[in-house]
């Protein structure tokens, strides 16, 4: 059997014991926890490093990248200028093509009609001076006269209306 004494000194040692490894546990996990911390920070640092390479980059590169946005830009503007051009040149002919198509029609048709006994009677009254005045009213003894019904004026003789010469 062992005496009081001897069981507190044996006690005292099992806890010296136990202070010890705890003391050594503990160190261990203080030189993990810095081992960790000088982990983190080194990565924070490279982060940071890494952050500044990345905005020194861009601010190098921000005025590249303007330029080649301004140039993008310019480029669909001409783009969109060419093809409008060219849609509306060729909508320009094709509308040329049909007014000339009609004003050949038109001139065909005038043509035609100075061949007719009509229209060589309107070209002798062309070549005496009668034509435009007749056709405007503007003879001597004649007048034009507005019809509100119609809309219209109309060329009247007066009392003092004169005729011409006419071949029967």
């Amino acid at each position: 059997m062992t005496t009081g004494a001897e069981r507190g000194q044996q006690l005292f040692a099992d806890l010296l014991e136990t202070m010890q490894r705890t003391t050594a546990t503990m160190e261990r996990l203080d030189a993990e926890q810095k081992n960790q911390c000088r982990t983190i920070e080194q990565a924070a640092e490279k982060a940071s490093k890494t952050a500044e390479d990345a905005a020194e980059a861009f601010a190098v590169s921000k005025p590249r990248l303007m330029i080649w946005t301004a140039l993008c830009a310019a480029m669909l503007v001409c783009a969109g200028w060419l093809i409008g051009y060219w849609v509306g040149h060729r909508d320009g002919w094709a509308s040329g093509d049909a007014s000339g198509y009609r004003q050949a029609i038109a001139a065909n048709a005038a043509a035609s009609w100075a061949s007719t006994p009509s229209g060589q009677l309107a070209l002798e009254m062309d070549k005496a001076g009668l034509l435009q005045p007749l056709g405007h009213c503007r003879l001597p003894g004649y007048e034009a006269k507005y019809d509100p019904k119609t809309k219209r004026s109309f060329c009247y003789p007066t009392q003092n209306a004169s005729g011409w010469a006419v071949n029967p």
